[in-house]
C-alpha cells in the first residue's frame, strides 16, 4: 500500500507541473524594453576663434560745443564682417566666458546740415570686448553678453561738392547683447547675434582745407546683426547622455 501510495503522489506532482508549463506557455510574451534615448552632452569649455557677417545700423547726432546749436541728425547703415575669439567655462548647464570681436563696416549716412552743408559720416571699423553669460538646451546655448565696444567715426562737411571740414576719432562707449550658438560637431558651431552699442558724447575737432577750425559734440548709437561660425579648439566630441 506504501508503494502504491507514492505511485500515486508522484504521478499527481508530476501532472501538477505539466499543467503550469502548459499554462505558462500560453501566456502572451512581453517585449522588453527599449532602450532609451541618448540626448547629445556638448562640452562648450575652452578657447575658440571664428568669423561673422551682417549688418549694422544707428544714429548719430551732432551740435556745436561752444553752444547748443543742433547740426545735423543721421541715420546710417551699412554692412559688417570680421572675427572673433573667445573662452569658455562650463559648469553645468551654463557657460561663462570671455569673448573680443573687430570687424569692418561701411557704416555710412549724408544728411543735409546746417541748412547749405551735406555732412557724411561713416563708421569704418566696430569692436567689441564682453563678457558672456550662457544657458544650455541640447545643443544650444542661449547667451546675454555685455562689456565695452569702440568704433572709428569718420565725418566729412562740404557745400556743392567741395569739401569743407572734416574729422575722425576712434570713440568707446558699452555694449549689450543676446544670441543663441549652435554646435554642428564637437569644434564645430554657428550664431546669430544682436549688439546694441551706445559711444555717449564725444567731442571732435573738425578741421577746414584752408585754416580754423571748429569743435563738435556727437552722439552715436549703433545696432548690429551678425551670423558667425566658430571653432572651438580641443572640442570634445558630442557624446551620449541616457
Amino acid at each position: 500500500m506504501r508503494i502504491v501510495a507514492a505511485l500515486l503522489l508522484a504521478s499527481t506532482s508530476l501532472l501538477t507541473v505539466g499543467t503550469q508549463a502548459a499554462y505558462s506557455a500560453d501566456l502572451p510574451y512581453k517585449a522588453a524594453r527599449p532602450a532609451p534615448i541618448a540626448a547629445p552632452v556638448v562640452n562648450w569649455n575652452g578657447f575658440y576663434i571664428g568669423a561673422h557677417v551682417g549688418g549694422a545700423w544707428g544714429t548719430i547726432e551732432s551740435q556745436f560745443t561752444a553752444a547748443p546749436f543742433p547740426i545735423a541728425s543721421a541715420a546710417v547703415n551699412g554692412f559688417l564682417g570680421g572675427g572673433q575669439i573667445g573662452y569658455n567655462v562650463q559648469s553645468g548647464i551654463f557657460v561663462f566666458g570671455v569673448e573680443a570681436d573687430a570687424s569692418w563696416t561701411n557704416l555710412t549716412g549724408t544728411t543735409p546740415c546746417l541748412f547749405v552743408l551735406s555732412c557724411k559720416r561713416e563708421a569704418d571699423f566696430l569692436g567689441t570686448a564682453t563678457g558672456r553669460v550662457g544657458l544650455t538646451a541640447d545643443r544650444a546655448l542661449i547667451y546675454v553678453k555685455g562689456g565695452a565696444a569702440w568704433a572709428h567715426f569718420e565725418h566729412e562737411t562740404s557745400a556743392g561738392g567741395a569739401l569743407v571740414a572734416t574729422a575722425d576719432k576712434t570713440v568707446w562707449g558699452w555694449t549689450v547683447g543676446t544670441g543663441v550658438e549652435y554646435a554642428i560637431t564637437g569644434n564645430w558651431s554657428a550664431k546669430l547675434e544682436y549688439n546694441f552699442m551706445d559711444f555717449g558724447k564725444n567731442t571732435l575737432a573738425f578741421s577746414a582745407p584752408i585754416g580754423g577750425g571748429v569743435n563738435v559734440d556727437t552722439t552715436s548709437y549703433v545696432h548690429a546683426a551678425k551670423f558667425g561660425v566658430n571653432y572651438r579648439f580641443g572640442g570634445d566630441a558630442i557624446v551620449a547622455r541616457y
